[in-house]
Formats: structure tokens, sequence, C-alpha cells
């Protein structure tokens, strides 16, 4: 809230001084060792306001966004776990628990509304998510102007002045919001104040150390110095050797060793020298002394007089990185993280593997508040259901539950259903092991054991689904498959029924029976068939997976099946002939052949006779001529035409039909860029039917858009929505200044464009 101050008509600064030095011994004048005036928009109110600002960006690992701050406490959903967040502390459980989760990307979910708070303390209800990505999208990223590593230890307090200078109020802060709030009072101009700051005054620096300033002077270098060593995220831990000493003693620390040797293990640092390295709730406790020594190497810890592992652990540790709850160690080629832990209260585990273990199988359920004296065993599923295991093999819901994380604190939230009400409620997390849990509700307890089936009769079958690809022979788009080929070869102990079903429905109800499994004709290309994989003595329980089918067209010739092979030349001198390189038309087919050769006629090639001697430079007969190439691969022999066009290009233009038909015809490089060929790696594939032109450069692919259209000047190709990189240039509407069957002149503006085709 703001403080509410008296109004005062302020007179020019330099004035106020000429003022005050000319007052009679009879006015109250104020030593300026001991007050300071605080001038509107001076250099000093701004670094006090920039230190009193909100710091939006400490809980980014909430919003992502350094504009604001979550009013806390702020109730969270991450896969399918529900925290409240009501302290900074918890934000670095938070992160700990991100970690859990990695890979997975928006995982965190708001329960609406939220308030959020931004730098200078205005304040927004937020109602749903697309409120909060707005405020994130516009955020201009201004927290480098506040800082955060020094803060005002509070109360301070200021004098206010009349225009005589005589005091009339003192107004005391005692937060930074106020403080920020105040200063931004003084910046008003109808509501302008002569105050001066009482010293002394104490800074806090993030490290805990304090300063004491007496001046405006002290206080602004005191900013300033601390501003310029600000680090935006943690303040790094000075590894000296005194900061080192404390902090080992402070708690017991975890081993991490790269074999996972001493996972086991804490090492607890005793002040007089001494150390104990113990596992878990042993009694009995490994001795030892420990030392710190500062050399040119740098700072060692020295492990010594263990009574047992000293061949492991004992020994001179150069400690390579610290911070104030981890230590990295080094001894040689090996490395130890030493990892503080100070929670008394601490479970073992944490909520995510909680949540991974407690739906994982049944557990056996105890409570002190209903009689289980017969053996209770419940589910609890991913979807938040609670159901407990009848006699007879099915289960029935009984309640429902949610984890949540408060604090520091794991809690389960029950909602049981007819004689399991009384057990309503949240349930802390007190002990913690892989296949037990130990509740509590002041002074009640939940205990559950885990009771998972040591062998899952599926789980050599488990799989998300298996390929098999055969030839497709006949080149009608099936093939026959063997389907016990997706069939793994699994021992069990128990007896198994195997079948095969055309449809997932068939077979969770056994219809729908696929036939010859082991030459199984395939209806679809691909097609998805399915195993089902029972228990023979217990048909009711099963797993089923998809078999997909793949035909694929096996035929040695398929590419040159895939395409019509055309070669387009220029007439250059109008007399209807051109000299052809024939062995163009399948340049990327041809080596896979045995034997090529070329031909005039259909029947010369058919019969292996009167082959053209140079295919390399055949002049053609006709202006539109075919000629056959003859394929032997693998013993077979195939016939393919080939057709020469010839075009009158002496003019070099072409009309929008031609620009069309010669587009959409192979592939077309851009070789030079207004003489530049630094998009010579890409290739344009037109799709004349969609209007899509397909650009690749090997590792981008990009789908743009291309038009084509006539005008006064000429035929006009249009390229948009261009998103690759380097190839975005091309964007906008291109002149066809010249064209024929092989390159492309294009023009825009005075940019010169030059495209080549290829049917490569």
């Amino acid at each position: 809230m703001k403080t509410k101050f008296n109004q005062f008509i302020l007179l020019a600064f330099f004035a106020l001084l000429s003022f005050t030095a000319c007052q009679n011994e009879e006015t109250q004048v104020i030593n300026p060792s001991e007050q300071e005036t605080i001038v509107p928009s001076s250099a000093l109110a701004g670094l006090m306001s920039n230190t009193t600002a909100n710091y939006g960006a400490y809980d980014d690992v909430l919003d992502g966004s350094p504009c604001f701050s979550i009013d806390l406490p702020v109730t969270i959903v991450i896969s399918d776990i529900t925290i409240t967040i009501e302290s900074e502390e918890d934000l670095d459980e938070l992160e700990d628990l991100f970690e859990q989760f990695e890979g997975n990307e928006d995982i965190l979910d708001f329960i609406f509304p939220i308030t959020i708070i931004f730098n200078d303390y205005t304040e927004i209800v937020i109602e749903n998510e697309g409120q909060l990505e707005n405020f994130i999208t516009d955020c201009d990223d201004d927290e480098d102007d506040v800082i955060e590593c020094i803060d005002f230890v509070y109360p301070i307090s200021f004098s206010v002045f009349n225009a005589d200078f005589d005091i009339i109020d003192t107004v005391t802060i005692e937060n930074d919001e106020a403080l920020y709030h105040f200063l931004e009072e003084l910046e008003e101009d109808d509501n302008a104040l002569i105050v001066s700051l009482n010293y002394p005054v104490t800074l806090e620096y993030a490290n805990g150390e304090t300063i004491e300033v007496n001046s405006n002077e002290e206080l602004a270098e005191a900013i300033e110095l601390a501003s310029n060593d600000c680090d935006d995220d943690d303040e790094e831990y000075e590894c000296n050797e005194d900061n080192i000493a404390e902090l080992l003693v402070e708690c017991p620390w975890d081993i991490d060793d790269e074999f996972n040797d001493f996972d086991d293990y804490q090492i607890t640092f005793n002040e007089d020298g001494t150390l104990e390295i113990s596992e878990d709730d042993a009694t009995s406790a490994i001795g030892g002394n420990w030392e710190l020594a500062t050399t040119d190497d740098g700072l060692k810890l020295i492990l010594s007089n263990l009574t047992t592992f000293d061949q492991d652990l004992g020994g001179v540790w150069i400690i390579t990185e610290c911070d104030d709850d981890e230590l990295i160690i080094e001894r040689g080629d090996f490395t130890i993280e030493l990892d503080q832990d100070c929670d008394d209260d601490e479970v073992d585990c944490s909520v995510g593997e909680i949540y991974e273990s407690i739906v994982e199988c049944a557990w056996l359920f105890e409570t002190n508040l209903i009689d289980t004296t017969v053996a209770v065993y419940v589910y609890f599923t991913p979807d938040g259901q609670i159901l407990n295991a009848n006699a007879d093999g099915t289960e029935s819901v009984i309640g429902a539950w949610e984890l949540t994380l408060t604090g520091s604190h794991i809690y389960f939230d029950f909602e049981f259903e007819s004689e399991f009400e009384v057990l309503n409620g949240l349930w802390k997390v007190a002990e913690c092991e892989d296949d037990e849990l130990y509740l509590i509700n002041e002074d009640n307890y939940i205990q559950l054991y885990q009771e998972c089936d040591d062998e899952n009769p599926f789980e050599c079958y488990e799989t998300d689904g298996i390929e098999l690809v055969e030839c497709d022979e006949d080149a009608d788009g099936y093939a026959v498959f063997n389907i016990y080929e997706a069939v793994p070869d699994c021992s069990s102990q128990n007896t198994l029924i195997i079948s095969f079903h055309t449809t997932e429905e068939g077979a969770v109800s056994n219809t729908d029976i696929l036939e010859v499994a082991q030459a199984y004709s395939s209806i679809s290309n691909p097609q998805a068939v399915y195993v089902k994989v029972a228990l023979f003595d217990n048909q009711e329980e099963f797993y089923i997976y998809p078999v997909y089918l793949i035909s694929e067209n096996c035929s040695p010739f398929e590419c040159f099946e895939s395409f019509e092979a055309v070669i387009e030349k220029c007439d250059e001198d109008n007399d209807g002939i051109e000299v052809f390189d024939l062995t163009v038309a399948f340049s990327n087919c041809t080596p896979s052949a045995e034997v090529v050769t070329y031909h005039e006629t259909e029947a010369d090639a058919l019969n292996g006779i009167n082959a053209i001697l140079y295919p390399e430079a055949y002049t053609n007969v006709y202006a539109e001529q075919i000629l056959f190439i003859r394929v032997q691969i693998e013993n077979q022999t195939e016939i393919f035409p080939i057709f020469l066009y010839l075009e009158d290009c002496s003019q070099g233009v072409c009309a929008e039909g031609d620009v069309d038909e010669i587009l959409a015809e192979c592939f077309w490089i851009p070789t030079s860029f207004n003489g530049d060929d630094n998009l010579i790696d890409w290739v344009l594939n037109f799709e004349a039917n969609s209007q899509a032109v397909v650009m690749t450069n090997g590792e981008t692919a990009v789908t743009a858009i291309y038009t084509t259209s006539g005008s006064a000047d000429g035929v006009i190709v249009e390229f948009s929505n261009i998103t690759g990189p380097d190839i975005q240039v091309l964007t906008g509407s291109w002149l066809v200044v010249e064209c024929s069957s092989e390159f492309l002149h294009l023009q825009n503006g005075d940019i010169n464009l030059i495209l080549e085709r290829t049917c490569d």
C-alpha cells in the first residue's frame, strides 16, 4: 500500500540550497553528514528504485518471463502431480522435479486464476493460459534494470521538510515495495516532497554479507559496485578455505561417484577434524580425519586414517567446483560429487519417483483406522482412481487419489468411498522406500507395501508394432507375407496361445481370424494385422500388438519405370536438327544396369540389333522423335522409350503455358543469383497440379508456393511462403526475360536469376 503524504510546493533544488545558506540562526538546519536530500530523478533515486523493484526473474522456472513474477502461493500441475508453491525455497524443489521429467515439454499447467506482479509492483489477475502467454510474449526483458544482488536492511526512515527546511514528518519504510512506491511518489510533479534519508543505512549482499553506509555518496557507490558484480543466475559460491570449512560441517554429505559404489554412504565432517562415513541405517560408522589446505594447485581436501575404504576414498583430493550445497573433488582421474543433505525430515524418494512406483502394480494396504485383518490390495491408476482387488480377480473403484507437493513435503490427497471414507484427506509421506510407503495424518497412519508380479508373461512380446516388408513381384501393390516372422522366439513358464487377426477389434473378441498366416496375401499397402498372445489357462488375460505389412516394388527396372524420359532442345538454327545426348535420359538409372544400348526403332531394341553407335551425340531425324533404350539387369531385359523434342527458341521468349510446362519437367537449379552461385546447392521441384515448389539443399526441405501469370512485359513467376534460410531471397515476382527447355532467365528489378534444368 502506498504511504500518503501532505502536499508541498517544491522550489528548485539549487534555489533551496541558496535559501538554506541565508537562514538566520533560529532556523533549524539539518547537518548534511546526518541527513542527505534525495533528489527526484537523480542517479541515486534511480539506483534505489532499481534495487527495490520487484525482481521478476527469480521465478522464471514457473513463467519463463523476467518482466513479472507469480504471486505466491500458486498451485500447478506437472504430469498429473499437483504442487503448491508457497515460497521461493519451493522453486528449488520445482527445478529438481523438472529434471525428473526431462525431455517432456509443456508439462506445467497453472490452476487459474493467478496474479502476476510486474517490476513496479503492478498486479494483474490472469484467468487462463492464453492471457498468460500474451504477457510472456509481450515481455521486453527489462529485468536488467532490476538490481537483485543487494538489498536494504529494514526498517529505514526518511525526514520530510517544509520549505523552510524544518522537519515536519518522519516516514518509516519496512520493505522494498513501500520504498519503491515512496521513491515513485517523489517523481510525481503534483506531489513533490523534500526528503532526506536518515543514516546510517545497512545493505545486505546476496552472499549474506552486510555493509553500513553513512551518506548518499557511499550508498550510490555500494549499489553500483554490487550491480556491476550481479549475476543474473545464482551468485557463484566463493571456493575459499574458510567458506568450505564452514560448509563441510553444516550437514552430512551424500557421495556420488562415477561407478555408484558409494551411493548408500554419507560423510559427516566434524569441527574437530574427524569424520564418519555411514551406510544407510547402519549403527556403526567408518572413522577418519579431514583437513583443508590451500596450495598453488588449488584448494585440497585431505582424507586420512580411514578405518575402511582408505584406498578408495583416502588421500588428497582437489576441490575443482563448489556451490553452497555441492562439491566436486578429483584425485587423479577419479571424480566424486558430494551433495549436502541437511533436511532431517526429507523422505528418500522424490515426488516423481513416488508417482512412477505408485502406478506400477498392486499395493498391500494397512491402516490403524480400518480393520485390515483380511489383506487389502489396491491399485493406483494413472488417471487418479483407486481400485480394490476383489477375490474373484476383478477390481472395483473405491476412491480417487492425487499426489501433491506443498513446500518440501509430499502428500497423498485421498477421496475414498463407503467404508474407506474415514481415510479421506491429506496424508503426508513420512517414509519412502523402493517398495514401501508410510503415510501419516495426525496420529494415524497408512502403510503401503508394493506387491508386483515378478514375471510378466507377455514381456517378451511387448512392442509398439513390427514391420514386415516383402517384394511386390507382380507390381500390383500387394505381396505374400509370413506373419509368423513377426512373432519373437520367447520362452515363458506359462502356456500361451498365439492367434492372428485382420482387425484389432477381432483380436479382442477372437473374430476376424487371419487365415494361412504363413502365406498371407495382403489386401492393401500398407496393411495392419494383429497378433494376440493369451494365457492358455486364462484367455481373458492377453496382449495384442500390430504388424504392419509393407509391399515394395522390387523390380530391377523400378527406376526406369518411375518416369518418362524426355529430352528437349532449342532448335538454334531453326532447321529441325540438333545433336542430343541420349545418355542423360536415364542417367540416374543406368548405373544399376549391366548392358544398355540405344535404338531408333522398338523392333531393333527388342531384337538387340542396329544399336546407335554414338548415343552421346545423336542427330535427330524428326523434330519430335521416339527412340528406345534396351536395358539388361540380372539376365532380364526391358525396353523403354526416350522422347526427343525440338523447340523454336530463336526469340528466347515463352508464353505462360510454355513456362508452366517446362517448369514441371525434371528439376531446376538456381545456378546464378545476380552473378553469385551461393544458391547452387538448392534444387527446385515444381508441382504443376498443386502449385507447390519443393526446395531442398540436402539438409533443409521447404515447401513454398509458385504461380505464373501474364503481363504486358511478359510472363511473371511469383514465389511466396518461402521459410527456409538463404533461399528466402527468391520471394517476390520475377519477369521471364528469356527461356528455353533447359534454362530460364528471370528478373526482379535489378536482380537477375538463372534457373537451369536437370533431370538427374
